[in-house]
């Protein structure tokens, strides 16, 4: 399976630090970008919308951030939580 049939699902809140942090040190990084960019789609979800707390109990999210790469039927690949650039590359790869 290659990445273009995998999905990223990125969990935050507008309150979360880490989050705040991530979305201005992270998800800008150029090679985080194109890291994410093989992937078929990213979704960054707020866990305190209402419309997102079915997706939220679904997966099981207990803390911010959490990113899951899930394949084309939403099973979970795999999980990280709070992550640098580095390790944000690693989880990716």
């Amino acid at each position: 399976m290659n990445n273009k049939e995998k999905h990223v699902l990125v969990f935050s809140a507008t309150w979360c630090g880490p989050c705040r942090m991530m979305k201005s040190t992270v998800w800008n990084d150029p090679e985080v970008e194109e890291g994410l960019s093989k992937f078929d789609s990213v979704n960054f979800i707020d866990i305190d919308d209402p419309e997102t707390k079915q997706l939220v109990n679904m997966y099981n999210v207990s803390a911010v951030p959490t990113i899951y790469i899930i394949d084309e039927t939403g099973k979970p690949i795999k999980a990280e939580n709070t992550m640098d650039v580095s390790r944000t590359l690693n989880f990716l790869s």
